[in-house]
């Protein structure tokens, strides 16, 4: 049940000018709260307000005072995922971007309520028809080892959109795709990029993604001992090629923390960059 407490609106008078939404993180086994660390799920504020950075920090510290007695010992400031509650893909993809390192008013908040910044992810964007692909055959030195791609396998499977309670309130309007890299002659797995396919809710007035299915790029994994070579490359063009399959696809996100590889692939292949996000943490 949702706790009204949780969403706190600032007024300057009989005018709305902010508004807070706080929440708990899930506990280990995600089917209960975890009350020792809360979340900042979602803050705004009027940017034509006259003190917009002042309202934005009083709504902070009101979250805080729900949060924390309630037993919270730990803030985040913004959904990190996959504890992303009610907001998912509030600014596109499949997850949640943090706040936007754009909107100065928020990031200065955070800043003045002594926050610091935990993990920083950038906001990817690539339509479809764009993409480039290496021929099928293309040989690349995966390894020390020249490694033709003829000696590869991709093999796209749905998953369990959610395997918890909380991931199956998180997460909806959506199928989860597997794309594993499999060497031929052993089976073995090198690589998976897990992928999320969001549409829209015809029975909300709230058309979310503009109308239009959308692919979102989740996890990229890959085994060490292939970790310096193409793998990357192909194993994502085999998905692009499995996802033109479905007419109203027209456009694939990201948001990828900037130490992960997924980062490091779409910045290799110039995917266009709308914003980069902040996930902040505070220790009360």
């Amino acid at each position: 049940m949702l706790d009204t407490r949780s969403i706190m609106i600032a007024f300057d008078k009989d005018t709305p000018v902010g508004y807070i939404h706080t929440a708990f993180a899930p506990s280990e086994n995600g089917y209960s709260f975890d009350y020792s660390t809360g979340q900042i799920c979602f803050l705004c504020v009027d940017p034509q307000y006259s003190d917009a950075v002042g309202a934005a920090a009083t709504l902070i510290h009101a979250g805080e005072d729900y949060l924390s007695g309630l037993g919270a010992r730990k803030i985040f400031g913004g959904s990190p995922s996959p504890s992303v509650p009610f907001y998912t893909g509030f600014y596109s993809g499949g997850a949640a971007v943090g706040i936007l390192q754009s909107d100065a008013t928020l990031i200065n908040a955070f800043y003045e309520a002594n926050y610091r910044i935990h993990r920083t992810t950038t906001w990817f964007h690539f339509a479809l028809l764009n993409y480039t692909f290496e021929p099928r055959d293309y040989a690349s030195a995966i390894t020390a080892e020249t490694l033709d791609y003829g000696d590869m396998e991709v093999e796209i499977s749905e998953v369990p959109m959610a395997k918890t309670w909380y991931e199956g309130c998180a997460f909806v309007n959506g199928i989860w795709f597997d794309a594993t890299a499999y060497l031929v002659q052993s089976n073995r797995p090198v690589a998976r990029l897990r992928t999320r396919i969001s549409y829209p809710d015809t029975e909300s007035t709230l058309t979310m993604y503009g109308g239009t299915w959308l692919a979102s790029l989740m996890e990229l994994r890959v085994h060490p001992d292939f970790a310096d070579g193409g793998i990357q490359q192909f194993l994502l063009g085999e998905l692009v090629r499995y996802l033109i399959s479905y007419n109203q696809i027209v456009q694939i996100d990201a948001h990828a923390a900037e130490d992960s590889l997924l980062f490091a692939l779409l910045r290799y292949q110039s995917w266009s960059e709308r914003d980069s996000g902040c996930l902040f943490v505070k220790e009360l």
